[in-house]
Parts: C-alpha cells; sequence; structure tokens
C-alpha cells in the first residue's frame, strides 16, 4: 500500500504508479469511512475532474465507492475547473468537494484535492483523520465498496457551465469590459479552463484550449518558460491583454499589452486595489509568507489587517472563512475572495483584471506603472535548489544554527520562522529558505527593490545552506 499523504493541496502521485484505481478508491473510502461522523453528514459530495490521462475515470471510481457507502454524489458531467467545484460545494451546501487533479504538475502526475464544506481549501485537520483512516483500513486489509452508477438513485449529474459561469457572470460587470471593446488572449496550457472565458465574454481568443492530456509537452504552470508562446502572440499588439490559467484554473498569470509578463505579485496588488478603490471593499487581508511586502503596504496605507501564513491555500482558505475578509492570496498566482468563494479562481481573478482595466481607462501596464510606482519599487524571483539527502541534512543544520544579525549587508529587522527562514531586512527586502514538503527541494525566495539585489539575496541564500 501506498503511503498517501495530503501535501500543500492535496495528495499527488505519478499516473500508473502510485496514482492507481486501487489508492484513488483507498482514499474514497477512507473519506466515506469518516463521512458519517461530520457534522454535515447526509449532504452530497460534489466531485469533479480536470482533463489529465485517468481524471474522467478516478471521478466515477469516486463517485462509485462514496455511492457505495450511501453518500449522494454530484458528478461533473465534464471536465471542469477546482474553483467550480468549490463553488458549486459552499452553494449547494455540500458535504465537501473531491477534485481530482494535479493541479500545475506535469503531465506524469494526477491527484486529488479535498473541498471542505465552506467553500475552501482542505486544511490539515480535515486530511488528517482521511490520512489515518486510509492506514488503518490498510493494515486491517478492508476493501473499499463500490456501486455502479448507472440509474443509481443517489447520483446526480452536475452541469459545470450553468450555475458557476452565471455566477462569475454576476460578479463582474460584463457589459462594461464588453464596451471597452478589449481583444483578450487566453491561454489556459491545455488545461480545465478552457472554453469557459469565451462563455462570458465574446472577444476572447484562445490557445492551448484543445484537449491534450500531455498539455503539448508544456508543464501547465502559467509562469515563464511555460507561456512563452502567449508572450510571442502578445508581441504581435493584437490583443490588450493575455491571461493564463493553470491545469485546474484556480491560479492566475498575466502578460501585459506590450507582452510583457506580470507577475503574480503584481497581480494580487492590482486586485487589491481593485477591490478597495474601485469596489469600495473593506475587509482584512491574509497573504502567504512567500508573497511581497507590497501587500503589507497597501494594507497599511489603507488600515486592513494582514494575516501571513505558512505556503498552500489550506493555510489561507481557513483564514478567509473567518468574518471580515476580504481577500487572500499567494506567490504562486492563487488568489480569492470570499465573496465568491474562500478558494483560488483563476478566472475569476481574469475577469476582474479586466474589470479593473475598463473602469479605470488604463492598460495592464499602466496598472502595474502606477502601482509599483506607489508601493515598490519591487522584483522578485524565486530558485529551487536540488539537493542530494546529505547536502539537505547539512542544510537544515546550518539554517537551525543560524544566528546573523545582517544579511548581504543590511540589517535583519524580523526572522520569522513559520514555514521556513524568513530574514527581513530593514529596508523591506527579503529572504526566504524553506524545503519543499513533496519534493528533495531547497526552495529559496527573494524580494528587493532591483533585479541586482534580488540576485545578490539568492546568492547569499546558497552560502548560507553551505553550497557553493
Amino acid at each position: 500500500m501506498t503511503d498517501i499523504r495530503f501535501g500543500t493541496d492535496g495528495w499527488r502521485a505519478i499516473i500508473d504508479e502510485d496514482f492507481i484505481p486501487e489508492n484513488i478508491a483507498q482514499v474514497a473510502q477512507a473519506y466515506a469511512d469518516i463521512y458519517w461522523d461530520l457534522a454535515e453528514a447526509g449532504r452530497p459530495v460534489v466531485v469533479g475532474f480536470d482533463r489529465r490521462l485517468a481524471s474522467p475515470e478516478s471521478a466515477e471510481l469516486i463517485a462509485g465507492v462514496l455511492l457505495g457507502n450511501d453518500i449522494p454524489v454530484h458528478l461533473s458531467q465534464a471536465y471542469c475547473p477546482t474553483p467550480c467545484v468549490t463553488w458549486h460545494v459552499a452553494h449547494d451546501r455540500a458535504a465537501a468537494g473531491i477534485m481530482v487533479t494535479a493541479s500545475h504538475n506535469p503531465p506524469l502526475w494526477n491527484g486529488i484535492k479535498f473541498k471542505e464544506s465552506y467553500g475552501g481549501a482542505a486544511s490539515p485537520a480535515f486530511t488528517d483523520p482521511i490520512e489515518a483512516k486510509i492506514k488503518e483500513n490498510s493494515s486491517a486489509g478492508r476493501k473499499p465498496k463500490n456501486s455502479s452508477l448507472q440509474g443509481h438513485p443517489k447520483l446526480t449529474r452536475l452541469n459545470p457551465k450553468g450555475y458557476y459561469v452565471d455566477a462569475l457572470r454576476k460578479f463582474v460587470n460584463v457589459s462594461e469590459i464588453e464596451q471597452a471593446r478589449f481583444r483578450i488572449l487566453h491561454d489556459p496550457l491545455y488545461g480545465a479552463g478552457a472554453d469557459y472565458l469565451p462563455e462570458i465574454l465574446s472577444t476572447v481568443e484562445q490557445i492551448h484550449a484543445e484537449a491534450d492530456a500531455d498539455f503539448g509537452g508544456l508543464h501547465p504552470e502559467p509562469i515563464v518558460p511555460h507561456v512563452n508562446a502567449a508572450i510571442e502572440k502578445m508581441r504581435t499588439g493584437m490583443f490588450h491583454i493575455g491571461v493564463i490559467t493553470d491545469g485546474d484554473a484556480d491560479r492566475i498569470g498575466a502578460i501585459d499589452e506590450q507582452g510583457r509578463y506580470v507577475t503574480s505579485h503584481e497581480l494580487f496588488a492590482l486586485l487589491l486595489l481593485h477591490a478597495l478603490s474601485n469596489r469600495k471593499w473593506s475587509g482584512n487581508v491574509v497573504k502567504s509568507i512567500t508573497t511581497t511586502r507590497m501587500i503589507d503596504r497597501i494594507c497599511r496605507k489603507h488600515q486592513l489587517g494582514l494575516t501571513v501564513t505558512p505556503v498552500g491555500f489550506k493555510h489561507i482558505s481557513p483564514a478567509l472563512n473567518r468574518p471580515g475578509m476580504l481577500m487572500g492570496g499567494e506567490e504562486s498566482g492563487g488568489i480569492g475572495l470570499p465573496r465568491h468563494i474562500c478558494e483560488r479562481d483563476g478566472l475569476l481573478c481574469a475577469l476582474l483584471l479586466l474589470e479593473m482595466m475598463a473602469i479605470r481607462g488604463r492598460t495592464i501596464s499602466e496598472l502595474v506603472a502606477e502601482c509599483q510606482a506607489e508601493f515598490g519599487p519591487t522584483h522578485y524571483r524565486r530558485i529551487d535548489l536540488k539537493l542530494t539527502p546529505e547536502q539537505m541534512q547539512t542544510a537544515r543544520k546550518r539554517l537551525a544554527e543560524c544566528a546573523i544579525d545582517r544579511l548581504g549587508g543590511r540589517r535583519i529587522k524580523k526572522l520569522d520562522r513559520i514555514d521556513g527562514h524568513h530574514f527581513l531586512r530593514d529596508d523591506e527586502s527579503w529572504l526566504l529558505i524553506r524545503a519543499s514538503g513533496t519534493e528533495p527541494l531547497l526552495r529559496t525566495y527573494a524580494e528587493a527593490r532591483t533585479p541586482e539585489e534580488v540576485d545578490a539575496l539568492l546568492a547569499v541564500a546558497q552560502s548560507l545552506v553551505g553550497l557553493p
């Protein structure tokens, strides 16, 4: 039996190695075993799937196991974005959501994400009992129950382009966006966001929208170099903005009208400013520790409370579910508004960016420049260091014993250890060093006023952990 563990957002494994029907059924059965002890027992479970290899079959298998345990199921009729499943969980008063996806992972991977009843990423408090039950069932040799889907009275087929798409339409001012006559490029990276924006806006052109389980050889993450084709398309001058969504469309990326990549940090800052200045919303903000200090500066100016969490939306979603929350976001392009769901939604973020451009009468590059002028300048970069087990052990030891008060010639203002080692310097530039929870990697992140300072901080990170 595979040791199934839930990482920053769900369980992920390589298809035909650990992501196999036996393990998928074990995950579903473990949840079914604890379901009847939950406060939400009796409510349906929403099950969806992306466009990866084995996703539709896996979703049907999960639905069959749940039905075999007498649990009502709402199963998506077709591929859908993860936020579609989450939206239905929240608005259909479901017990939970189960999404078959490996999100932005390479094509060889697939996985399962759970969504809690309030409409947010599953916290460790939700997934830990599932992990424990998997081990217990495996040790006892218990087999998953299963039922045929054909004609089952507790199975409902869900149209993913129905109420969810209507909710997106209602959340933004579609007519104002249409009147601006923006020419919009959408690159769904062959993922589950394909064909959704054209349902809402008439001026969207897509690339990489066809079904391809190999993602055209791309890694479906909305960052360079995977978005290079969209960048080249934007450089033709034919479009006002390019938006990119990842494999399950819960993350957002963007390219300006000149073909320049807009960072996820800048997008978070823009959307927060849009909510405050144009929508006149208020509330507190939550961000992961890897996210830009521009958010801190915006919160200070507008006197908003700010919560900082470890990496992973499983920490941000529960924070967003508290009263008085406005927005939450992370470095990887996941941004959520609890007025919609306490979860990331790349498609909604794309629509809100367009709405901001229409209301302000600005290009995306002008909006970025204005934001950087007031709350920057900031530059950011991340380097993942692949280490041997010996190097990782040395790195952990050196970081644990690290006792410095200056970094790269500047005073350290604060050292935060909520997720790795986060060094905040006196000019608000920062360096974070943290070990990946799922891969043999040491991740290093830096933000500073110039690209040169960022590179210098990342070089310091390597020396701190004992690398040449």
